[in-house]
């Protein structure tokens, strides 16, 4: 299943309302079981990002020369793409049990579909400093403080959004925001662990 221009639209229109804490954001996203699945197809909307990735992981290697292929080793390319895959997946996995516990099964797929869509706008957003910083338009501190600059914003927007489809208190909410987090710190720390 292949999401749609205008899905695209509408939800990225839906996220940027989101990030701004307007709820009515919420209407712009498909909830239907159509519209849980293309929020998982979303990820190939995120190759630019997995393009940046690949070459920073290379240049932290020392591996990123102008004579090598950016794509060529496999156990690199692939092991950038699990990662990706796996953040991408790990939050909406861990909320099964969660919601069921709370007993909020009824908002899992609006909390995912909207999850989904802002870990697409997330990546492509934080790969931009990565970018500036690897074709040297920004030094490292800089893209780290534009990177920080933009995750905090892009965590608001998750709680604002977790508190919004899930209907929870904001303690809750930031809970499970640090649940994310802590599944991509730890996807991450394993896929560095793997590429040495």
């Amino acid at each position: 299943m292949l999401v749609t221009a205008d899905e695209v639209n509408r939800s990225f229109k839906g996220t940027v309302d989101l990030l701004h804490a307007r709820a009515e954001g919420l209407k712009s996203f498909d909830f239907s079981e159509t519209g849980f699945w293309h929020s998982f197809s979303a990820i190939g909307l995120t190759l630019p990002a997995y393009i940046v990735t690949l070459a920073l992981e290379r240049h932290r290697l020392g591996i990123l020369q102008p004579d090598n292929p950016l794509l060529g080793s496999l156990w690199l390319d692939g092991l950038v793409a699990l990662g990706f895959a796996a953040g991408f997946l790990a939050l909406p996995l861990a909320m099964i049990g969660i919601t069921r516990g709370l007993r909020l099964t009824h908002r899992y797929v609006p909390f995912v579909i909207v999850t989904n869509w802002i870990a697409v706008v997330g990546l492509l957003t934080l790969a931009f400093p990565g970018l500036l910083m690897l074709i040297g338009w920004a030094p490292p501190s800089l893209a780290g403080f534009f990177t920080l600059a933009f995750a905090a914003l892009l965590l608001r927007m998750q709680w604002f959004a977790t508190k919004a489809t899930l209907g929870v208190s904001g303690g809750l909410a930031f809970a499970i925001v640090l649940l994310g987090l802590g599944l991509n710190a730890a996807i991450a720390g394993a896929m560095r662990a793997l590429i040495g």
